[in-house]
């Protein structure tokens, strides 16, 4: 009988896993996923962006964490596709007048960030009109990375520790003890019971803890990226944008209504979390690309024309696990089960620091280090008796 499951293979249960037997390298622990692989889910279908601008100083810390341990092992020659390209993100009067708090509290907290004026703006960045774009937040902590090349990383050092992975198995059911707590779980007709049983099944959290008569605070929301070609002219000088980062590209860069560029190899992958997508769990989400020419792309080319007649190569769509209370992650004891999840689409960059703190949280401790050398209270991500101020700039 394994000691624990992990249910979902995706970028927390991961990261939980690697981290619970970092500190007990002897357990049995087992990894069951639905999928055929590590990270086949929602991870995949991730824009894989990270960054350190947040409002929320627990989200920062939870950030920065993550930050410094990828960076950490893509140093020490594991590849990660982790590239700092910096994120500008372009505003507004309004926005920057509404923010200017946020903006402050940026620059006290130490954050390696700058707000460019609009002329600043016109020089750097080929064929942009400035419209009502009235400043530019560049975040230099913040940049890409491959999130195939991360999970697979994670899945490796969990085979190294002597964790096994179950793909291709659909959870069924629960089983539970005397107390009516989760003991145990049931793929298709086997019944595997467990000591501890992690859910970190991102925006299918909810459905699987019906299974056990039980609700997570977890809202799924459809979310539609699209790569276009970036080709020889106007946009392929846009895409090797000069002056921001050792890479000569183009920062990860949000327009005023809330559209995104992000570079990739040859194109520009784009998006929008749409604020009008009705909360819902599709399990094979389609993009449509109808939504790129009537609700993207409309966003995008007033600022730069050159995507005014675009069409995307090819497109995909997932879902945000959205934690609605406060945009902020969970971790907690629920029904017995250790769940971890809420992270509102910011899983891969705060991954490394979840999987710590369900470390800590299985472990009995009251604190872990993060990443970046910084101490953690548990407690803080805990369901029960939270008062966080909610995030601000969202994405």
């Amino acid at each position: 009988m394994p000691q624990v499951i992990v249910l979902g293979a995706g970028i927390l249960g991961l990261a939980g896993a690697y981290h619970i037997l970092s500190q007990r390298p002897n357990l049995n622990l087992v990894v069951i996923d639905r999928l055929p692989g590590p990270g086949r889910g929602n991870t995949a279908r991730s824009a894989a962006a990270y960054r350190d601008l947040f409002s929320s100083p627990l989200n920062r810390a939870l950030s920065q964490g993550a930050i410094a341990f990828y960076e950490k092992t893509q140093q020490e020659g594991t590849a990660l596709g982790l590239q700092r390209l910096g994120y500008l993100w372009l505003l507004s009067s309004e926005q920057v007048q509404k923010n200017q708090t946020v903006l402050d509290s940026l620059t006290a907290a130490g954050i390696n960030c700058e707000l460019l004026e609009p002329s600043r703006l016109a020089r750097l960045l080929p064929g942009l009109k400035l419209g009502d774009i009235a400043g530019g937040l560049w975040g230099r902590n913040c940049g890409i990375l491959n999130p195939n090349l991360l999970c697979r990383f994670y899945a490796a050092r969990v085979r190294e520790k002597g964790g096994e992975f179950i793909y291709n198995a659909a959870v069924t059911g629960f089983i539970t003890d005397s107390r009516g707590h989760i003991s145990g779980v049931k793929v298709e007709n086997r019944v595997i019971a467990a000591e501890t049983v992690v859910v970190a099944t991102g925006a299918w959290m909810g459905a699987t803890l019906k299974l056990a008569g039980l609700e997570a605070p977890v809202m799924p929301r459809k979310r539609q990226l699209f790569a276009v070609a970036a080709g020889a002219g106007a946009l392929n000088r846009l895409l090797h944008t000069p002056g921001f980062n050792a890479h000569g590209l183009l920062p990860l860069t949000i327009l005023p209504g809330g559209a995104y560029l992000r570079p990739a190899p040859g194109a520009f992958i784009m998006g929008y979390a749409n604020p009008d997508q009705p909360p819902g769990l599709e399990d094979n989400p389609k993009a449509d690309e109808e939504f790129f020419l009537k609700r993207l792309r409309p966003l995008v080319a007033p600022y730069f024309p050159a995507f005014r007649e675009t069409t995307p190569q090819y497109a995909w769509a997932g879902h945000y696990a959205d934690h609605p209370a406060d945009s902020l992650p969970f971790v907690d004891w629920l029904g017995g089960a250790l769940v971890v999840g809420g992270a509102s689409g910011s899983g891969i960059m705060k991954a490394d620091s979840l999987g710590r703190i369900v470390a800590g949280l299985y472990c009995g401790q009251d604190r872990v280090e993060l990443g970046q050398g910084r101490p953690f209270r548990v407690q803080d991500l805990a369901l029960s008796g939270r008062d966080l101020a909610p995030e601000g700039l969202i994405i």
